[in-house]
This record gives C-alpha cells, structure tokens and sequence, in this order.
C-alpha cells in the first residue's frame, strides 16, 4: 500500500534557495579570511628567511677580527643564505664595533624586506617592512 502524499504547503518551497544567498554573502568574507591567512603565512616565512639571513652573516663576521672588518663578506654569506625571498633581494647592511661597557669587539648583521600582501587592504599599507637584526661577539 502507498502512503498518501502530504499536500505541501508554500514555505518549503520559498526556503529552497536560502541557503545559496547564505552562502553567495558569506563567500566574500571566507575569501577574505582565507587570503588574510595566506598573507600572514607568507609573512611569517619571509620573516624566518630574513633572519636566517641575518644569522649567517653575522656567523661569518663573528669567526675572527679580519672577518668582523670585511662587512662586504658579512653581507656576502647573508645574501647567500637569502638572496630573495618571493622573487625580490632583501637589504643587508653589517657593522663591526666594540662595546664600550664590556669592551668585546662584536658584529651586527641587519636584513631588511619590504613584503608585499597579496591582498592590499585600503586602510592599511601596500608593504610592510620586515627587519632582523643579530649581534654576535667576535671569538678571536
């Protein structure tokens, strides 16, 4: 025996399509969310990349006295580490000095890189300038 049809009423058929204009004005804010995540992702791994950058060149400077005077080999080893990051060069500056309280000669490696979002937010900047310094003291 067949079960008789319920006769339908007008509000099953008015509620079939909300959940696509639910969707269709959420998508825009997952987008965006998504994009948000994509970018801070990039960020974060440019930020690692510098200052791994960072690290080596003040690591070559920090090897002896005639390395910490050769700023242009500090910034050699840094750039060799990093020499770009999402298809553009980083800034790399190197210093040697000598503290003045403690006395011990040292080296400082600063890499600099100015990110670029994939998606450019209208109240905040286009870039944004990522930058890591590292001091080392210089063995011999």
């Amino acid at each position: 025996m067949v079960a008789p049809r319920r006769p339908t009423n007008g509000r099953r058929q008015r509620t079939r399509g909300q959940a696509l204009v639910e969707f269709a004005l959420l998508l825009p804010v997952l987008v965006l969310v998504l994009a948000l995540a994509a970018d801070f992702g990039r960020a974060f791994t440019a930020y690692i990349a510098i200052s791994g950058a960072a690290r080596e060149g003040a690591a070559y400077g920090m090897q002896s006295t005639t390395a910490a005077a050769d700023t242009a080999g500090m910034r050699t080893a840094a750039l060799a580490d990093a020499p770009t990051i999402f298809n553009a060069a980083p800034g790399v500056s190197a210093v040697s000095g000598a503290n003045d309280g403690m006395n011990y000669p040292y080296v400082e490696v600063t890499v600099d890189y100015a990110f670029e979002p994939i998606i450019a937010i209208p109240p905040m900047n286009r870039t944004f300038d990522l930058s890591r310094t590292v001091r080392m003291r210089v063995i011999n």
